[in-house]
């Protein structure tokens, strides 16, 4: 009996211990990941986020843990679980070293080198220059390029949010991905990351906020980077969010393009052929349900699903209005979730105009969306 105390008594000081000091816990594994031999095959990878699977076969896996989208640690203490990718409101980029003035003739001169009085330090004043996040990317083999073309998409997904939500909801985001150059590294790291690699192609850590991303051919890291990057924006600018939100949207934004100033949303390519809806589909209420119908056979239909109910809100002025006062309402109490019902009364999902609007969408041929 003295025994079982003593014992009782040390595991509760270790917790407490544990508890503590939870902040320099996090930050130790943060330094293992950075020096792990798995980072260093990515030729010295950081650290990325959330949870992605790119071959159709791999969404027919269990899935490993429920570390990439539904935050169970919803009203822990820990309130960086609830928003730990936020740095703040969203604001126009600073032109660091530009100056501009005008002379006599009042023509406006830019230079990096300003006269010696009169000049200002030039600030831009147009939307397209906001910045929006902070971006932290070890991309392993892969060229500058990548990292061009991957910050123009997710600041075309900014600026989809923000036509969403409006800008004074928008905040800017820490973004930390890095790209595993192989399986094995890819592995590895999330060994460090106490997460399994089966079944996924990259996973985002929302306690760390940290994505992690497996190489498989260039178009396939950058649409699992997008997916990761997107988890970790609802993080930051919504907090937690339900498990339908958090895939459809980070579905929804893989396959974003842009072109000059203008975003284009093709069908992601692993639920259409033929620009057609393929397999079968989970109603909207039975998602706003499934907390935890994500594992084994019904993993298909889940991301299919949540897919194509965002596709349908996004295809409508009226499903972008209700996309916009849901997503304002969640972001009131970030570390908590709306009711089923006041989601259902948002979306009026009960009624039979939603039903046969909804039945039309995914019976016809579905293109792409464009902002």
């Amino acid at each position: 009996m003295k025994d079982w105390k003593s014992n009782l008594l040390l595991a509760g000081f270790v917790l407490s211990a544990l508890y503590l000091n939870r902040e320099a816990l996090a930050a130790w594994l943060e330094a293992r990941l950075l020096t792990s031999p798995g980072a260093t095959e990515q030729s010295g990878a950081r650290t990325t986020e959330r949870h992605s699977l790119g071959s159709r076969a791999a969404y027919q896996l269990a899935e490993p843990d429920s570390d990439h989208t539904e935050h169970a640690a919803c009203g822990a203490p820990i309130q960086y679980q609830c928003n730990s990718a936020a740095l703040g409101k969203v604001k126009i980029q600073r032109a660091d070293g530009i100056y501009t003035w005008q002379d006599d003739r009042g023509i406006t001169h830019f230079s990096d080198r300003p006269p010696q009085q009169g000049a200002t330090e030039y600030q831009f004043k147009s939307n397209q220059a906001l910045d929006y996040f902070d971006l932290e990317l070890d991309y392993g083999a892969l060229s500058h390029d990548f990292r061009n073309r991957l910050e123009a998409r997710l600041n075309a997904v900014f600026r989809t949010y923000t036509g969403i939500v409006g800008l004074k909801a928008m905040r800017k985001v820490k973004l930390r991905i890095v790209i595993a150059n192989n399986r094995r590294a890819y592995r590895k790291m999330l060994e460090v990351l106490g997460s399994s690699a089966a079944g996924n192609q990259g996973i985002y850590k929302a306690a760390h906020n940290i994505a992690v991303v497996e190489y498989r051919n260039e178009a396939q890291a950058m649409r699992t980077a997008i997916h990761e990057a997107v988890h970790a924006i609802n993080q930051a600018v919504l907090g937690n969010t339900p498990r339908w939100f958090n895939e459809g949207t980070a579905e929804y934004f893989e396959y974003i393009e842009t072109s000059m100033n203008l975003s284009q949303l093709k069908p992601n390519g692993a639920w259409v052929r033929n620009n057609y809806l393929v397999g079968s589909l989970v109603h909207p209420d039975g998602l706003f349900e499934a907390a935890g119908s994500w594992k084994g056979n019904a993993q298909n239909r889940m991301y299919r699903s949540s897919w194509v109910f965002v596709y349908y809100l996004m295809s409508s002025q009226r499903g972008r209005a209700q996309l916009k006062h849901y997503m304002r309402l969640e972001q009131k109490n970030p570390c908590d979730l709306l009711g089923v019902a006041q989601v259902q009364s948002i979306f009026e999902t009960r009624e039979s105009q939603f039903n046969n609007s909804y039945a039309q969408v995914t019976r016809q041929k579905l293109t792409e969306h464009r902002f």
